[in-house]
């Protein structure tokens, strides 16, 4: 059975919030992307039309969706399918720590779940 794991703006648990950077659209997708070729991800599309990338290896998969708000500001959210029997979540939650981990390297963290309507 398909477990689905997914960063979203209303989540209420912080590793799971959309996670906002002081980047451009295309900085936060290089970096995503490398981090996806780093781990030995198979990348299936990307459709700049709807901002979206998917990728694949052995009992997983992610869709990301990578949303500029301005020149400056980027969220990305993802949304992990894993077919594993067993750590099917923690390999998820590894997988999303390490990218957003990887993207506060490179780019200054504005914020999580900036844009939510109060």
């Amino acid at each position: 059975m398909s477990k689905v794991i997914k960063t979203a703006e209303f989540e209420t648990k912080e590793l799971y919030k959309t996670h906002y950077y002081k980047a451009s659209y295309d900085e936060v997708k290089n970096v995503y992307l490398a981090l996806l070729k780093e781990l030995n991800y198979n990348i299936i599309s990307i459709d700049d039309n709807y901002l979206e990338i998917y990728a694949e290896k052995p009992n997983m998969s992610i869709i990301s969706k990578i949303i500029m708000q301005t020149p400056k500001e980027t969220s990305i959210d993802l949304e992990i399918i894993s077919d594993a029997l067993f750590g099917g979540v923690s390999k998820a939650n590894k997988f999303i720590s390490y990218v957003y981990k990887k993207l506060e390297e490179k780019y200054e963290l504005k914020g999580l779940s900036l844009h939510q309507v109060k």
